[in-house]
């Protein structure tokens, strides 16, 4: 991938960010390539996984060079994936402006960028969602598996006016069950399973 193309990629990313979120960032973000792993954790100041890849901070996107991309992770590249990291992190920056930077819950913020970056294409659809409502304050790879893909049946489902709403309000919660309580208000029906694995059952 060239830099042209990356600054193309990256255009068209914040259009479509854009017009999904209802408004343009008040900033450009710095998209800087990290070396490698040992850069990595120096930056973050731990040793990190060798699946983490990219973060934001500062208005800073922090990349894994593409380079070294397969050497100093667990990750298999592809320009696509690659794309789909950028968009992902991307779409933080937008998500960070709409909750006032609470990264709380860890599945909501996940799951949004997984689903506005077209990585749902790359993660096999799981039978069943059964674990991601239990990632509020703490992350870990598992996290990828369900979260975009409960994101998307909100959005399919509910349409995307509510989610933000959820987003939005979310910076005004302090507990989990706070979230839940939250989220049961402005979907009228409980953050649970259920509704997401057999939706019409509860309709």
């Amino acid at each position: 991938m060239e830099n042209l193309k990356i600054d193309l990629l990256c255009h068209e990313a914040m259009q479509n960010l854009e017009e999904f979120f209802g408004f343009a960032l008040k900033y450009t973000p710095e998209i800087i390539f990290v070396p490698d792993r040992k850069t990595i954790d120096a930056l973050k100041g731990k040793k990190t996984e060798p699946w983490v890849v990219g973060w934001v901070a500062d208005n800073k996107i922090y990349l894994l060079s593409r380079d070294n991309f397969e050497a100093e992770s667990s990750h298999e590249y592809s320009n696509e994936k690659y794309e789909g990291l950028i968009k992902h992190e991307l779409t933080h920056c937008f998500s960070d402006v709409v909750s006032g930077q609470t990264h709380r819950p860890i599945w909501l913020h996940e799951g949004i960028s997984i689903f506005l970056s077209g990585q749902l294409k790359t993660i096999p659809k799981p039978k069943k969602l059964c674990q991601f409502i239990n990632f509020y304050t703490t992350g870990g790879q598992a996290v990828y598996q369900e979260s975009g893909w409960a994101v998307a049946h909100l959005v399919n489902n509910y349409g995307k006016n509510k989610l933000l709403k959820v987003l939005k309000k979310s910076k005004d919660t302090k507990t989990q069950n706070d979230f839940a309580e939250l989220f049961q208000s402005i979907y009228e029906f409980e953050l649970q399973y259920c509704h997401f694995n057999n939706p019409n059952q509860y309709r």
